[in-house]
């Protein structure tokens, strides 16, 4: 035989003179077929389950030796799949095969020359999952990507798409009426959609990946089977949970489980065992074992179409099973490859998806004849004997399960008895138990009273001790009470001499505590009077700030409103103006939010820009109303010498002396009203060519130097009184709060604006400032000059407001 590369078909003369379609298999086997495993292998295994042997069942009479090479290649052929296949798929009744893998494409294949057929179909991730729809019109997907996708099989066009899954997609099936579609993810989720809309309509949440998904036969339950922890079954229509078996499937290619009818299901799991299970009653009927090699095996199933027979695999090893008595039939097929999936078609070929390789393998040499029963050759004499060849089979087999039959009977019987001498004789054990435990209990009140009386004997002893000691007691008591009585006499004596100058000293006491309450008197009246005139101040201060924040959300809201209106976005290319322009907007509000204003989205531009706009008037506003306290020239040296009065003297003399200072000195905010207007609306044009909405500076002045500068007025009229408000205030300094960009979020100094653009960002970091906070501070004096010890307290008063980003 010819060696050939990998989907390349090669003709070569058979043994019986017939041209037969053969390639090379993978792996090098010897005498050209698959290896042969021995009885132990073959036969009955006792599989451990939470403490009970179950025996597995054994099979029949069948040829263990290796087939010959002609029986084992015929109608095979192998398929370079270019990467590593993870499905695979039978379509236009089994003359074509689909894979899908790593490569992120489903390739089409024709078994009669193994070549391409159509383009290939680009999934846009791994092709974890293929299934195609009873009646062959749709082909579905799930990719490493989250998406469910579904195809014609005509023209390879994509159909639909379903997205709702947060990671890879590993499970796919088709309803049987091919109305609904199933998938699971690694995100834990089974979904079912809606084919003809893509609408989802349920989705059940599990505790890990879900590796498999099943639709039953009759279409109403779905079966989902979970890595390494159960298969459970719901009801498609009200979406109940209607049972749940814990075994550890392995596979994650939708190929761990499979339906033998309306209420069983065929699972393996990674211990290398067959489950057979009843969804009716929630029981595993039976388990048998398919290879011995220990946990943690890769395991594949498949059911064939009429339902006879089962295609399970551990690694890299394939056995076949019957459907209904569960015993091994035919041959085993060994790879030096993991087979990572496989598929069984209406012909009888098996395809078996093992590395960067698919094989197509016809069955009728590796199994008996009446489980790949051709009914169109019946009456030919091949088919004559082909049935009598069925027939002969059945009876060997009929007389095996007769011969086992009776032996299990017997063990059956004998089971039986041991289990109900096992239950009497727990029984008595438990009761014997109990009288030990009932005599220990009594044994312990005997103890226990035993203690209490010689508890009570030493007590009675100690009170008769006691009491001898209390008799002489008041025997020298008595004798003290006469020298008690002269005493008293004399006691009272001194006690109404006493009186008479207690009387004496409270009269005295009395004129000294009206001449203090009278001296007192008036320190509280000034206190009382600073204490209503502070309150009144911080609550001027309060509405003053809470119209200048409303004052500046209204205005950039304007503004904005109109800026949009009238101009759309300029996509033109950055000049060194616009650079610059961009530089400057940066220091003022936070290169975060000049992103934004520059994605060239209209929508961004929108929601961000009446923001940037407050945010800039407020870090403008906030810089004015508190430039005394910055570090150069004359507002250096008034901080300085504040901090010396506040030092030396109470809170209330150093607040006037301040207050003074600022009426002296004329402060910022109010010295010169132009210019002041001027740099805001400056900045405000910055914002406006940043966010693309003038070309210029120049055009973005004349646009609302005579529209908005009354409004840019108005805000600092009202940032001027507020800065006189705090001016005069005498029991606390205040000062006006703004939060910059990218400082972490903190709930004690800051509140979150609920009126961002958008979801709410789960960002811990600032974007910018949205309204202006207010906070105080209070000196405390206590002890005396020149030992003075000032205790300052902080308090927000107002929170600044602020959005993240």
């Amino acid at each position: 035989m010819s060696r050939m590369l990998p989907g390349k078909l090669v003709n070569s003369e058979s043994m019986d003179g017939t041209d037969e379609i053969t390639v090379l298999m993978k792996p090098q086997l010897s005498d050209g077929g698959p290896t042969s495993h021995d009885a132990a292998r073959a036969g009955g295994s006792l599989v451990q389950d939470q403490g009970k042997e179950i025996e597995c069942p054994v099979m029949g009479p069948q040829t263990s030796s290796a087939m010959t090479s002609q029986q084992n290649v015929r109608k095979t052929i192998e398929i370079d799949g270019r990467d590593e296949i993870c499905s695979v798929a039978f379509l236009m009744e089994g003359k074509h095969v689909l894979s899908g893998g790593n490569e992120e494409k489903i390739r089409r294949w024709r078994l009669e020359d193994g070549q391409e057929i159509a383009r290939p179909i680009d999934v846009g991730g791994l092709a974890n999952a293929i299934a195609v729809s009873s009646d062959e019109k749709w082909i579905v997907g799930g990719s490493s990507g989250g998406s469910v996708l579904a195809w014609s099989v005509e023209s390879h066009e994509q159909v639909s798409e379903m997205k709702g899954h947060m990671s890879a997609v590993y499970a796919v099936d088709i309803s049987p009426d091919g109305t609904k579609i199933a998938s699971g993810s690694w995100d834990g989720a089974a979904c079912i959609w809606e084919q003809s809309t893509g609408e989802q309509l349920l989705v059940r949440r599990q505790r890990t990946t879900v590796v498999a998904v099943k639709f039953s036969p009759d279409g109403h339950l779905l079966a989902i089977a979970t890595w390494y922890c159960s298969v459970c079954v719901y009801n498609i229509e009200d979406g109940r949970l209607l049972c749940e078996f814990s075994i550890r499937p392995g596979s994650t290619f939708n190929q761990c489980l499979a339906w033998n009818d309306d209420t069983h299901i065929s699972a393996i799991s990674r211990d290398g065992i067959i489950h057979y299970l009843n969804v009716s009653t929630g029981e595993t009927l039976s388990r048998w074992l398919i290879r011995t090699d220990g946990e943690g095996q890769w395991g594949c199933i498949a059911l064939s179409k009429n339902h006879s027979f089962i295609a399970a695999s551990a690694e890299s090893l394939i056995s076949f099973w019957d459907a209904t008595t569960h015993t091994k039939i035919g041959s085993d097929i060994d790879y030096n490859d993991t087979v990572n999936t496989m598929a069984i078609s209406e012909n009888y070929d098996i395809a078996i998806g093992h590395g960067k390789t698919v094989t197509v393998q016809n069955l009728g040499g590796i199994l008996p004849s009446r489980y790949v029963r051709n009914h169109d050759n019946v009456d030919s004499g091949e088919g004559m004997t082909s049935l009598r060849a069925q027939a002969d089979d059945e009876i060997t087999d009929l007389k095996n399960l007769k011969a086992m039959q009776e032996p299990n009977d017997q063990l059956t019987v004998l089971q039986g008895r041991y289990e109900a001498q096992s239950r009497k004789l727990a029984l008595a054990q438990k009761e014997l138990e109990t009288l030990k435990s009932s005599i220990k209990a009594k044994d312990s009140q005997i103890d226990v009273l035993a203690a209490d009386v010689d508890h009570w004997k030493r007590s009675h002893a100690a009170k008769t001790e006691e009491l001898t000691v209390v008799h002489r007691e008041l025997e020298e008591r008595r004798r003290d009470s006469e020298e008690l009585i002269a005493v008293r006499e004399e006691l009272q004596v001194s006690q109404s001499q006493s009186i008479q100058i207690q009387e004496w000293y409270e009269k005295q006491f009395r004129h000294l505590k009206s001449v203090v309450e009278q001296k007192q008197r008036t320190p509280f009246i000034v206190q009382n009077f600073i204490a209503q005139a502070d309150a009144r101040a911080e609550m001027n201060i309060t509405e003053t700030l809470q119209q200048l924040n409303s004052r500046i959300d209204w205005s950039s809201t304007f503004i904005a409103d109109r800026i949009i209106h009238n101009f759309e976005p300029h996509t033109t290319n950055p000049t060194e103006e616009h650079v610059s322009i961009a530089a400057r907007v940066t220091g003022s509000i936070g290169q975060s939010l000049v992103n934004r204003l520059r994605s060239n989205s209209r929508t961004e531009v929108v929601a961000y820009l009446p923001i940037a706009f407050r945010a800039y008037i407020i870090y403008h506003l906030c810089g004015i109303m508190s430039s005394w306290s910055m570090d150069s020239g004359p507002d250096r040296l008034i901080r300085e010498l504040y901090s010396i009065v506040r030092k030396l003297e109470s809170q209330t003399i150093s607040a006037r002396w301040r207050s003074l200072t600022y009426a002296a000195l004329s402060p910022t905010c109010s010295s010169n009203p132009s210019m002041l207007i001027t740099s805001t609306m400056d900045g405000l044009c910055d914002i406006i060519v940043t966010a693309g909405c003038a070309p210029s500076a120049s055009a973005a002045k004349e646009m609302i130097a005579s529209k908005f500068r009354g409004r840019i007025s108005f805000i600092l009229t009202t940032a001027g009184q507020l800065t006189k408000s705090i001016m005069n205030a005498l029991s606390a300094d205040y000062r006006i709060e703004a939060i910059h960009p990218l400082k972490v979020l903190d709930g004690q100094t800051m509140e979150v604006d609920s009126a961002g653009p958008g979801k709410k960002s789960r960002s811990r970091f600032v974007l910018c400032t949205t309204q202006l906070g207010l906070s105080k501070e209070v000196i405390t004096q206590s002890g005396v000059s020149p030992n003075k010890k000032n205790t300052l307290t902080v308090t927000n008063v107002v929170k600044a407001k602020v959005i993240t980003g």
